[in-house]
């Protein structure tokens, strides 16, 4: 029986080794962790480039864990991440992260993903006097901005974060993508005859939409 040359069998091994074409993830928080964020699973989507992603959720404290397998080909996938509550609600994310292998993959080296607070929507609505209508025959964008709240109570309200302008007739609006925080909703008709302003203070949690009603 004929002996193969003991380089020729290293080389063998060693080139079955480096063929890893496991998909794996690792996570971690901006700030704090598992347990400080009340973060319960973590959800991961991944797919490749143009296809549909799929889920898979992990525990949070896992703190890593395996997708699936890459193609054969290799090529690049996407993937995206949420953080999600006791409740299911997602109160974290990591954005998006595309990573590119070649048909041998990766080595099984994780993708590193960060998971930060997830924004949401501040929904403003308005209504006019006792009957809630907006002036007979006056036609005016009415101008809602978001800011930070004053240093001091009282104060001038002087950071603007967003701002966004709605007929009255719509008597409503939406405030997107809003990071968690405390805020000052302004809505202003800015307009002389008939003068409309008024302000409400709003605390926006992590994917949590909020909502803000005035009564002028």
């Amino acid at each position: 029986m004929r002996m193969l040359p003991s380089t020729l069998l290293l080389l063998t091994a060693c080139g079955g080794s480096a063929t890893d074409l496991s998909l794996n993830v690792a996570w971690k928080f901006e700030s704090g962790d598992c347990a400080s964020n009340q973060v319960d699973k973590v959800r991961v989507s991944w797919g490749p480039a143009g296809a549909a992603m799929q889920d898979v959720e992990f525990p949070c404290t896992a703190g890593q864990g395996k997708l699936g397998e890459f193609g054969a080909m290799g090529g690049s996938y996407g993937i995206t991440a949420v953080g999600l509550d006791a409740a299911g609600v997602a109160r974290f994310r990591h954005f998006s992260s595309t990573v590119t292998v070649s048909p041998k993959g990766n080595g099984g080296a994780p993708v590193d993903l960060t998971l930060k607070p997830k924004p949401a929507d501040v929904v403003v609505n308005w209504r006019l006097g006792t009957g809630g209508g907006c002036p007979t025959g006056v036609v005016l964008p009415y101008f809602l901005t978001l800011y930070r709240p004053p240093a001091m109570m009282g104060g001038a309200l002087t950071q603007k974060v967003t701002e966004k302008q709605e007929s009255c007739s719509a008597r409503t609006t939406t405030l997107t993508n809003v990071a968690p925080g405390d805020y000052v909703v302004e809505l202003d008709s800015r307009a002389v005859t008939p003068m409309v302003k008024g302000t409400r203070p709003v605390t926006v949690r992590n994917g949590e939409n909020a909502t803000v009603d005035f009564q002028l």
